[in-house]
C-alpha cells in the first residue's frame, strides 16, 4: 500500500549505573538486535555509535535518555539526519512543506474526496484541514497519523531531546543532509500522488495507525532489520520512491559517516529504517571494512 511510504519516513529518525562495565560485558551478540551499534576498526583510533531513532514515539516507548548518556560523552560530536541546531536549516522548513506555485489541497482532490479527508482531520486534530490546505499532503499525513488521539499519547521525539543533550554538554551538531535534500526527497512523489495517498488514508484511518503500531512494536523490540523488512514488505507499490527514501539516501551518507569517524568519535542518530536491509547503514559500512557491533541497552 502506497500510505507506507509515510509510515517509512517516520522510522525515517544514557550513564547506566555500569558505567564502568567492560566492552565485553556491555555488547550484544553479534547476531541480535539492538537499536544501538559501535563502530571501530579500520585505523578509527576510538569508536562511534549509531543509535536508531524514531522520528514520533510515545514517551512510554522511547529508550530511556539516560541510557544513552554514556555513549553520547565518549563522543566529541552528535551527526543527525539535519543539523536541528541550525537556525537557518530549520527555518527553511517553514516554506519548504509549502504546495507552491499557490496551489491548495482542494486543487487536487474533488469535493467529495476533499470533505473525507476533512472529516479525519477534524476527527484526530479537532479543526478543519481547510486551515491548513496550503501544506503539502505527504506533511499532512504524518500530522494526522502522529497526532494524539490517532496514537493514544503526545508524541515525543528522540532528535529534540538528543540535540538538547549535546548542546548542554557542549558537543558540536552537524547534519548528514540538509533540509532541502530532505524535502527534494519528498516532492520526487508528485502532490497529485501524495493528495491520493492522504485521501486513501482518510478512508480507512484505523487501518494505516494500525500499520504504524506495528513498526512501533518492532522498534519496541529494538530490531531494526525486523522494522526495515515490514516497510519493504508493506509496500506493495512505488518502490522507487522507498529506495529513494531510504537506500539513496544511506548511500550518501556513508562517505559523510567515514569521514565523521575519522575525525573525531562520533554519536550518530538517524531513523531505525536506515539501519536494516541489504542497503542498511549497518551492512554498508561492514562492506567499507568497519567492524559494527550491536550494544545491549
Amino acid at each position: 500500500m502506497k500510505r507506507i511510504s509515510i509510515l517509512t519516513f517516520l522510522c525515517l529518525g544514557f550513564a547506566t549505573i555500569a558505567a564502568i562495565v567492560s566492552q565485553a560485558q556491555t555488547k550484544a551478540n553479534s547476531d541480535a538486535p539492538s537499536l544501538l551499534y559501535q563502530v571501530s576498526g579500520k585505523g578509527l583510533a576510538k569508536p562511534s555509535y549509531i543509535f536508531a531513532t524514531f522520528h514520533a514515539i510515545c514517551a512510554t516507548e522511547m529508550v530511556p535518555l539516560e541510557s544513552l548518556d554514556i555513549y553520547l560523552d565518549r563522543s566529541d560530536q552528535l551527526m543527525m539526519e539535519i543539523d536541528m541546531d541550525d537556525s537557518v536549516e530549520m527555518q527553511s522548513m517553514g516554506k519548504a512543506i509549502i504546495i507552491p506555485d499557490g496551489k491548495t489541497l482542494k486543487d487536487f482532490l474533488t469535493p467529495d474526496q476533499f470533505a473525507k479527508v476533512d472529516a479525519m482531520w477534524k476527527n484526530f486534530l479537532g479543526y478543519s484541514v481547510e486551515n491548513v490546505r496550503m501544506v503539502k499532503p505527504s506533511m499532512l499525513t504524518v500530522l494526522a497519523l502522529t497526532s494524539p488521539k490517532a496514537i493514544g499519547c503526545k508524541p515525543t521525539t528522540y532528535d529534540l531531546s538528543l540535540m538538547q543533550n549535546a548542546v548542554i554538554k557542549k558537543k558540536p551538531v552537524i547534519g548528514l543532509e540538509t533540509v532541502a535534500s530532505q524535502i527534494a526527497v519528498i516532492d520526487s512523489k508528485p502532490i497529485g500522488a501524495q493528495a491520493k495517498e492522504l485521501y486513501e488514508m482518510a478512508l480507512d484511518p484505523q487501518k494505516a495507525i494500525d500499520e504504524l503500531k506495528k513498526l512501533m512494536a518492532a522498534y519496541k523490540a529494538h530490531d531494526p532489520e525486523k522494522l526495515y523488512d515490514m516497510t519493504k514488505n508493506q509496500t506493495t507499490s512505488d518502490k522507487g520512491f522507498h529506495e529513494r527514501l531510504l537506500g539513496d539516501r544511506n548511500r550518501a551518507w556513508i562517505p559523510k559517516l567515514e569521514t565523521a569517524f575519522k575525525e573525531r568519535p562520533t554519536f550518530v542518530a538517524v531513523g531505525a529504517g536506515h539501519l536494516g536491509g541489504k542497503n542498511g547503514v549497518i551492512k554498508l559500512l561492514r562492506k567499507k571494512g568497519y567492524r559494527v557491533e550491536p550494544v545491549k541497552l
